[in-house]
């Protein structure tokens, strides 16, 4: 099981009794639950991440200005994807995206990018290009799930 972070109280665990303590995940991801292509991403490490190794935070219902963290807007994690180590360390873009693969057994070979840093400057710039289409991705994906919906009744 994974943790969902509650949006409105960070740190706290969305799923345990309250005199549970919750279990400090060794990584915090900051995603967009607004987002189609984010919400099968998230759903697919979820499914394959160890009990308790991640901490979901979905930013999307936050105001612009409002801060997720001490140090990280809801702006900012809505604009490029963030992650935070245990150790405090806030980490954007493939950084982000190799440490959470890092955090997952299943994923953890797609790490292995993460140690070339030619690898991660290309893979860098595949996610800025990536950010400029994701808009049209999106809608087109919400398309594509209306049909479905659709289709299917």
């Amino acid at each position: 099981m994974t943790q969902d972070v509650d949006a409105k109280t960070p740190g706290v665990s969305s799923g345990l009794h309250p005199t549970q303590e919750p279990q400090q995940a060794c990584l915090t991801v900051y995603h967009d639950g607004s987002c189609p292509l984010c919400q099968r991403e998230i759903a697919l490490v979820k499914s394959l991440a160890h009990e308790g190794a991640i901490a979901f935070q979905d930013v999307s219902m936050r105001e612009a200005s409002e801060k997720v963290a001490a140090d990280l807007t809801a702006a900012d994690a809505m604009g490029r994807f963030h992650v935070r180590r245990a150790d405090g360390t806030l980490l954007s873009g493939a950084a982000a995206f190799i440490a959470m693969w890092s955090a997952s057994p299943r994923l953890r070979f797609l790490s292995v990018v993460g140690r070339s840093r030619t690898a991660v400057a290309i893979l860098d710039g595949l996610y800025f290009v990536f950010l400029k289409l994701r808009p049209q991705l999106s809608q087109a994906l919400r398309r594509y799930d209306q049909w479905r919906a659709g289709a299917s009744s």
